[in-house]
């Protein structure tokens, strides 16, 4: 009895010391996010003097630097055969949209086709696929980026939204092994009843299957969605006459214009991170309970 208190005594202290460390690593990220935006707030004479503090009374709460943005927020480019032009604000919000939504729609798409397969359907490369995938994983794949863009001027998907959603169309992922084994916990005795009706392959994955996994495919759009919003690397490489949000931010805080300070830059910030914690608000408990799903099956 006294070993078991002392195991509960020792477990509780453990709990307590786990919990006061995720406390205290919230709140460091709290206040980043809270001196981020008060500073954003700020004229620039006031951020140098007054860096931890809220805005004067001599200089204010600056809200006109969100306003400043809309026009010092621009990315200029040269396509090429035409006429140099600015890119602002609201052109690379629409560009991020949409590379963001393509390229989660055709990487889903494209890991959850080959998961299904390899899930439900008997073949002799069954095994080989599977296998692939996790040596992709595991195996670091350095100085392929040469070889990428050489691939896209040779096919001419450069420059090109959809050309490089095509180029990124590959299964290998932590995400591919989640739908594989989505699928894998689906019995298939919907799939053979379907077949006795008629219904063809694609119309049993279409209708059948995929809506029995899709609160799991929701779940990791808004998550692949989140990860290419915040990716600049490959826009800024194969997009340069399709500037996004996250791409126009590296531009923006790598500026030497005189005139844009750090409360522009972190409003910048700010403003370009707004979509994306909106959609995790709307979404929060799908990709969490997913998450607790996953967790329990594991």
């Amino acid at each position: 009895m006294a070993r078991k208190n002392r195991i509960k005594k020792k477990m509780d202290a453990f709990t307590i010391i786990v919990y006061s460390m995720i406390i205290l690593y919230v709140l460091s990220m709290v206040y980043l996010l809270c001196f981020g935006f008060l500073n954003s707030l700020k004229h620039q004479f006031d951020f140098k003097s007054n860096k931890f503090g809220l805005p004067s009374a001599e200089y204010g709460w600056q809200f006109s630097n969100y306003a400043e943005l809309f026009e010092k927020f621009i990315v200029p480019i040269k396509p090429v055969g035409q006429v140099g032009r600015d890119v602002y604000i609201e052109e690379m919000f629409l560009n991020t949209i949409l590379y963001a939504g393509l390229m989660s729609v055709f990487t889903i798409a494209t890991q959850v086709m080959v998961a299904y397969i390899v899930a439900k359907h008997n073949f002799v490369l069954n095994k080989l696929i599977y296998t692939v995938a996790i040596v992709v994983m595991l195996i670091p794949i350095v100085g392929s980026l040469p070889s990428q863009i050489r691939f896209a001027q040779q096919l001419g998907l450069n420059n090109s939204i959809l050309g490089i959603c095509i180029m990124n169309c590959n299964y290998p992922g932590i995400y591919f092994l989640v739908f594989y084994a989505a699928f894998k916990s689906v019995p298939f005795t919907y799939s053979e009843a379907a077949q006795l009706d008629g219904a063809s392959y694609f119309k049993i994955f279409l209708n059948i299957m995929l809506p029995m996994i899709g609160s799991a495919v929701a779940a990791v759009f808004v998550l692949y969605f989140i990860r290419f919003w915040n990716e600049y690397q490959l826009p800024m490489i194969f997009l340069p006459d399709y500037p996004t949000i996250s791409y126009g931010l590296y531009f923006f805080d790598n500026s030497s214009d005189v005139f844009i300070t750090t409360p522009l830059r972190l409003g910048a910030a700010f403003m370009s991170c707004i979509p994306v914690i909106i959609l995790f608000v709307m979404f929060s408990k799908k990709i969490m309970g997913n998450v607790a799903v996953g967790g329990l099956k594991g």
